[in-house]
């Protein structure tokens, strides 16, 4: 038992941790935002290019720049805060009524909309930054895949297809 606690206490901090830092990213202004950015979109493309030499040139650095932005700034952190944040929320408040599953969607979905619309709307006043519904539509895209990949591997994981007991009756099968 100690060992769940533990465990659900970790996985509380690392979503804790993934919330505090997009929402402290938030009130970055625009030219340090841009600069670390840029930063990591010259490493990636140099592992890119690295491994097939000029697919990442001068002329194609900006679309692709901005692209990895979307993928992994927006909408690849609001994965990992939607996988997270559902996975801390099913550990502290685990319940076997009907309609506990279709209440956890609604405040996962909840806080993760609030989080991308909180973002955005303090970026609106951050000098160089600007809050967008498309940067809205790309948070919201990753947390619900975040939420969607945590809820598959749990129904797969309780799916009783999976459990040892059935193991034999479902290879006969």
């Amino acid at each position: 038992m100690k060992k769940y606690n533990v465990l659900k206490w970790i996985i509380f901090a690392i979503a804790l941790a993934i919330n505090l830092f997009i929402f402290i990213n938030a009130f970055i202004n625009g030219e340090v935002s841009a600069k670390e950015s840029n930063s990591i979109a010259h490493t990636a493309a140099d592992v890119i290019n690295d491994i097939k030499p000029e697919t990442i040139t001068n002329e194609n650095f900006p679309t692709f720049a901005f692209n990895l932005r979307k993928a992994v700034g927006h909408c690849g952190l609001f994965a990992l805060s939607g996988g997270f944040t559902t996975w801390a929320l099913y550990l502290f408040v685990k319940d076997k009524k009907v309609g506990y599953f279709v209440w956890q969607l609604l405040m996962t979905f909840g806080f993760g909309i609030s989080l991308a619309a909180i973002t955005e709307l303090v970026q609106i006043g951050v000098d160089g930054r600007a809050g967008t519904f498309a940067d809205l539509g790309y948070d919201s895209l990753g947390y619900f895949i975040g939420v969607f990949l945590v809820f598959l591997i749990f129904l797969i994981r309780k799916s009783p297809i999976f459990f040892k007991s059935n193991y034999k009756e479902n290879q006969a099968k």
